[in-house]
């Protein structure tokens, strides 16, 4: 197959188990190839810098500040995607990746059945989000300042519509093979402003 239509990856992670699962996953397709690996950060800038890359998977594990690797990336190195595999299902791991700019957000306990289609998703321009990650979501909109309210910095709390809800909502219980979990990245910019704005509370 042709380099050129390869997905060249890096995969920063520094845990070994984690590891060994990407490494076969990787084994099974044909144009995804982890081009680079990175325990840590400043490892990950390196390999960013030397390597052609088109998709960074990206850990918020103890040993990487994903959400700020992730800032780094969209500030150097806009054209690459990001994609969150992490344990992580906590509402201010999701937030906090999203309004860093990630493209994509799987729990690792998922990766066997939806990383192949969510780095594809991804790669498109399409964002994922994984249906544990939207049930969270969810969660912390319902659990959110009312609408609308304007917070002391000035934030205006915005509300999602309600189609923008029943998105989430089909994203919850979606199995993702029916391709609910690709969204439109506009979809996640709104959430994001939203994901501001509960933050500044």
């Amino acid at each position: 197959m042709s380099n050129q239509n390869q997905i060249k990856v890096l995969s920063v992670e520094s845990n070994v188990e984690s590891r060994r699962v990407l490494h076969a996953f990787f084994a099974r397709t044909k144009d995804i190839v982890l081009s680079a690996e990175a325990a840590d950060q400043s490892q990950a800038l390196k390999e960013l810098q030397d390597k052609a890359i088109d998709l960074a998977l990206v850990d918020l594990g103890p040993e990487t500040d994903g959400v700020e690797l992730t800032k780094q990336i969209r500030a150097s190195q806009p054209a690459v995607r990001v994609l969150i595999v992490t344990a992580s299902d906590t509402p201010e791991d999701i937030f906090a990746a999203m309004d860093a700019g990630a493209d994509g957000y799987v729990l690792k306990g998922n990766v066997a059945n939806v990383l192949e289609v969510a780095i594809r998703s991804v790669r498109l321009g399409t964002v994922w989000l994984d249906p544990a990650i939207a049930k969270q979501v969810l969660e912390a909109i319902q659990n959110a300042p009312p609408s609308g309210r304007i917070l002391a910095t000035g934030m205006l709390v915005i509300p999602l519509l309600p189609d923008e809800n029943s998105i989430l909502s089909q994203v919850a219980g979606s199995s993702c093979k029916d391709g609910v979990c690709m969204v439109d990245p506009s979809f996640v910019r709104k959430l994001r402003r939203f994901a501001s704005a509960i933050s500044a509370d």
